[in-house]
């Protein structure tokens, strides 16, 4: 890209898609935090499992930048790529609504890790913007859907909300990890 000349929409989500291959092993990274959460809020209850996923979730972005850095050897996106900034704001309000959710502990418990889900569900919606692709409109409306019928126990969820979400980022990020190596092998 030419110095000083500002990146097209469509350069842009390339630009994303290429240094985070297309997003999978963020979904990859954050599918594993919600079963580690799932696993203690089994054992130790809703209040310990939500540090593990508040705190997990902590450590999804440089895990995940680590696997696109050091095993895929992905090249950092260009400093111009406004879309970076794009996801960054839309992670501030998905830990606003992960703070409210936690406020539920007191009150309602069978509720945190529901909220939660919901939570995490809409901030996909605008990795569709940034990215360029419609499967985050997908693995949104998934995990938002799952938070909605725990809440309304609309499903029998087996193994509980946090599992349920856990495994459907591990299916979508393979899938994406998989296609965004595909479309873009490493350089």
């Amino acid at each position: 890209m030419a110095e000083g000349r500002e990146m097209k929409i469509d350069e842009a989500q390339a630009d994303l898609r290429r240094a985070y291959t297309d997003g999978g092993p963020g979904v990859i990274v954050s599918g594993l935090v919600w079963l580690a959460a799932a696993w203690v809020l089994s054992r130790s209850g809703v209040a310990t499992g939500f540090v593990v996923l508040f705190f997990g979730g902590m450590l999804i972005f440089p895990l995940a930048l680590l696997v696109n850095r050091v095993l895929l050897r992905r090249q950092r996106e260009a400093a111009e790529n406004p879309f970076g900034l794009l996801v960054l704001e839309c992670t501030v309000a998905m830990i606003a609504m992960l703070f409210a959710a936690y406020l539920f502990l007191p009150f309602d418990e069978a509720k945190v890790f529901p909220l939660a889900a919901i939570a995490v569900g809409v901030h996909y919606f605008v990795f569709k913007t940034a990215y360029g692709m419609r499967t985050f409109w997908l693995l949104g409306a998934a995990i938002t859907l799952l938070g909605v019928a725990a809440i309304y126990r609309a499903l029998p969820l087996p193994g509980g909300v946090a599992m349920w979400v856990g495994l459907v980022e591990l299916g979508f990020g393979a899938a994406m990890t998989a296609r965004g190596l595909r479309a873009r092998p490493a350089v």
